[in-house]
């Protein structure tokens, strides 16, 4: 039973990957056929459980430009209206607004966008044609990435860092070093988007004197992972750093000298800006898509357990 169960897991992630892998290749052809040369973006929502979940493909001038997945409660005034005034309060306005669902407040936020855009934006549900098949191919990836064993955002996030594997255990490292005798550094866990308490872990630092985040970042990263290694435990799908370029390259240097080789990124709180060591410049993601939320709740519960850890060690110091 766990033999078939590994292999519907690996037979779905592969059918995630190779639609995922679709639209990759649309965006990338040089060439598509217009709907008329206009700027448009497609959207489909779907709700599961009181959660609603929307996908986007952004089109400009006959070529697909980006995909983005959002989720939200249907609580209070959470809407698809009041989700695309927000969505569109930091985005590029098209001029179609095309979708599965039609929002309730369809003609003002029509006249909302129109204005501030300085064109006529129209939000239409296709009937025909192109853009009823771009529709039908958003609903078609919003099922996947909801089908079981796939959690929507952490699928997002293995297209948008390009990594081999979905990262279904994540690892985030954080230091706190508020007053420099008592710098710890603190890992948070996530299983599929979610918190794993038990896999948590705390560090006192034991080889930095004064306060120098890099070797701190680097120290923890070592002990942990030469621990996992020695004890043929299994390793995390990816490790997150929370930081800049610096910190990452510091834990880049833990697992060399660890010996081992895991997908690594560092996340930078002022500009939420994603590092990754085979890129030159960091990702940036809408604040509001799902695989950027992911990371900063790993990092959020990595900083919330390393600040708890520290006071404790300084009350009782103070005892």
């Amino acid at each position: 039973m766990k033999d078939a169960s590994s292999n519907l897991q690996y037979e779905r992630a592969k059918e995630i990957r190779e639609t995922l892998q679709r639209l990759q290749n649309l965006k990338t052809r040089q060439k598509m056929e217009t709907i008329g040369g206009a700027d448009e973006e497609y959207f489909g929502i779907k709700v599961q459980d009181q959660t609603a979940h929307v996908m986007s493909f952004r089109q400009t001038r006959g070529v697909i430009k980006d995909r983005n997945t959002f989720s939200f409660d249907l609580v209070a005034d959470n809407s698809f209206s009041s989700f695309l005034s927000q969505y569109y309060s930091s985005n590029p306005i098209p001029k179609y607004i095309v979708t599965n669902q039609m929002p309730a407040e369809k003609e003002i936020l029509e006249e909302i966008f129109s204005r501030t855009g300085g064109f006529k934006v129209n939000i239409i549900i296709p009937t025909g044609g192109k853009r009823k098949d771009m529709i039908k191919l958003v609903m078609k990836n919003i099922d996947l990435l909801l089908s079981k064993g796939a959690d929507p955002a952490v699928v997002e996030l293995q297209e948008k860092l390009n990594l081999e594997h979905i990262p279904r255990t994540i690892e985030c490292f954080d230091i706190s070093n508020h007053g420099a005798d008592y710098a710890v550094g603190s890992m948070s866990c996530l299983v599929d988007g979610k918190p794993s308490k038990s896999g948590y872990r705390k560090f006192r630092i034991k080889t930095v004197q004064g306060r120098d985040d890099f070797a701190m970042i680097n120290e923890v990263v070592k002990r942990r992972y030469l621990r996992l290694r020695q004890e043929k435990s299994k390793m995390p799908d990816l490790i997150l750093i929370d930081g800049g370029k610096g910190q990452l390259n510091a834990a880049q240097d833990a697992l060399k000298t660890a010996g081992v080789s895991i997908p690594i990124i560092s996340l930078a709180k002022e500009n939420e800006e994603i590092y990754h060591p085979n890129l030159k410049s960091p990702i940036v993601l809408p604040k509001n898509n799902s695989a950027l939320k992911v990371l900063q709740y790993a990092r959020d519960e990595a900083h919330r357990f390393g600040v708890a850890y520290n006071r404790t060690l300084r009350k009782f110091s103070s005892d």
